[in-house]
């Protein structure tokens, strides 16, 4: 997936995520993945006027707030301040508040966790389900989960987003079903930064 692509970014979090990914990918020993993540870097000045060799012969000294600036370059800001504040002004509010899934849920349901969203990712591609963040970790339910719950998981919106509410294919079917979600009462929390 292209983590350069903006149509996505929906939240602070979703960008503090696609920053550390992008640092991932830079350390990665895969020579083409490692060289994307080189490419991506040179939008920053620092490394814009560098070949791609010595942004790579540098990696160890990037650090988080680099990938920050670059997704927000990315994103169409000049500094990750300017996207921080572009977002606050348009983030919807109350957000999906996953937590809430585990406060109303009477069943027993086995749900599958993961500390990484590339695993969480990997085992939906696999597996199916429907991918959701919680706190900071992911995790992967089936779809009696999210209907116990009196979630509609019929709604074609699932599958234009690709049932991955972190990285939806299509970001304006997750903002149609965080309104139906936030309006079951599966909101409350307002994305920080």
């Amino acid at each position: 997936m292209g983590t350069g692509s903006t149509s996505t970014v929906v939240t602070l979090h979703e960008c503090k995520v696609r920053a550390s990914l992008l640092l991932k990918d830079l350390d990665s020993p895969d020579t083409a993945r490692a060289t994307r993540a080189a490419e991506r870097m040179r939008a920053l000045p620092f490394f814009a006027g560098l070949p791609l060799g010595e942004v790579l012969a540098r990696r160890d000294t990037v650090q988080h707030k680099h990938g920050l600036a670059v997704i927000a370059r990315e994103a169409g800001h000049a500094t990750w301040t300017e996207l921080k504040q572009a977002l606050s002004n348009t983030e919807p509010a109350p957000a999906l508040d996953t937590g809430g899934f585990f406060q109303k849920q009477q069943g027993v349901f086995l749900n599958r966790w993961f500390a990484t969203y590339d695993e969480a990712a990997a085992s939906l591609a696999a597996q199916g389900g429907f991918l959701f963040p919680f706190r900071h970790q992911w995790f992967v339910c089936e779809a009696d989960f999210l209907q116990a719950l009196g979630i509609d998981t019929k709604d074609a919106d699932w599958e234009r987003m690709g049932r991955d509410w972190v990285r939806p294919r299509d970001s304006a079917a997750r903002t149609r079903l965080e309104g139906k979600l936030v309006a079951l009462g599966y909101g409350g929390r307002h994305v920080a930064g």
